[in-house]
């Protein structure tokens, strides 16, 4: 079995296929029946997928960068066999053809979908796993907006909460509304402040990390491990692809695409009676050099070990719904190069699908 059986040809160093993200927000269904049958029938199916593990992807088999046995059938098995039709994407792309080659970029993993049709336009590198630094809130903040917690419910952040990076510059006990932490945690990407929101569902940091583990999981993401809250852990890792699930889910939500699309917020010290603004770390919110591009959500993350990464979803217009575009690179050369190769890879891919 090669990867042009389950994968598509390849073209250089990345692929073009489709995918549908129809993603529930806690769990994917099992398997329907009918692609039950066929996987019984394929033996390189079973080869790539194991049965044990939810069907998650095999490393290093022909399964490439596929999550799992249904990642195969959202993206190319609706194609090829009339039973698995439940798995085509609501709105198929109807062509994309590229006018040049794919743009040189920094990054030295990328993934970029077509959101309406959930179509992969362009992947490299997407199975390869990165340390995927401050991108770890995503999931940090989704799991405190699922808690239960009011976003008015008041927290405090403890000195303990500090671990380096971006921080508010606070003292020991000030205390902030959770949704003045979200702020701060997804526009700033203050490691205290998301520190503090895990406080929304346990006061041992372990288990809440565990309940990020445990969303990952559920969405059969099995080369995504979490180990702290903020990202300032090496050890947090996933691929580009499994990163893009999460970021999917996340900027779909109303909440977390009000603080990823805010250029800078004003939040209150309510211990101090004081306001702190705090200025958006993704670029393509506020920078001139971006004001023709609309970002409908985003998130930035850097390590020494990963080099600068980004998840933005972009469009070309504010209304322009049918050409919006989620773009994850990482290990970009430095934060502006990681903008400019998301603004590079967009483009391309707008110019493809017109």
């Amino acid at each position: 079995m090669t990867n042009r059986n389950l994968i598509g040809t390849w073209t250089g160093a990345f692929a073009l296929m489709a995918v549908a993200l129809v993603f529930p927000v806690t769990a994917l269904a099992a398997p329907n029946e009918a692609l039950l049958d066929l996987f019984a029938s394929r033996g390189d199916l079973r080869a790539a997928f194991d049965a044990d593990r939810g069907y998650q992807a095999v490393p290093g088999s022909g399964a490439g960068f596929l999550i799992d046995l249904e990642d195969w059938a959202y993206q190319y098995g609706w194609k090829e066999y009339p039973s698995l039709l439940a798995y085509a994407p609501a709105s198929p792309l109807s062509s994309f053809a590229p006018t040049r080659p794919v743009p040189s970029v920094t990054s030295g993993a990328f993934i970029v979908i077509d959101r309406t049709s959930g179509q992969i336009l362009v992947a490299q590198n997407a199975d390869r796993a990165w340390p995927i630094a401050s991108l770890t809130k995503l999931m940090t903040a989704q799991i405190a907006l699922d808690s239960g917690a009011s976003l008015s419910d008041v927290y405090s952040v403890k000195a303990e909460d500090d671990v380096g990076g971006a921080k508010l510059y606070v003292n020991s006990g000030d205390t902030f509304t959770l949704d003045g932490l979200l702020y701060a945690t997804l526009v700033g990407s203050a490691n205290n402040a998301a520190n503090a929101i895990t406080r929304t569902v346990t006061s041992d940091k372990a288990a809440f990390v565990n309940e990020m583990n445990l969303r990952a999981r559920a969405l059969n993401l099995s080369r995504t491990t979490y180990v702290d809250p903020t990202g300032i852990e090496v050890e947090n890792v996933s691929t580009a692809r499994e990163l893009a699930r999460i970021a999917d889910i996340a900027f779909r939500r109303p909440d977390i695409h009000r603080y990823t699309t805010t250029a800078s917020a004003r939040i209150r010290v309510l211990s101090r009676g004081t306001i702190k603004t705090i200025t958006n770390t993704n670029w393509m919110l506020w920078k001139p050099e971006y004001d023709d591009i609309f970002v409908m959500g985003g998130k930035t993350g850097y390590l020494d070990e990963s080099g600068w990464n980004l998840s933005v979803v972009l469009r070309p217009e504010m209304k322009d719904e049918e050409h919006e575009l989620l773009v994850v690179a990482f290990g970009s050369d430095s934060r502006a190069d990681s903008f400019v190769d998301a603004e590079a890879l967009a483009r391309w891919a707008w110019e493809g699908l017109k």
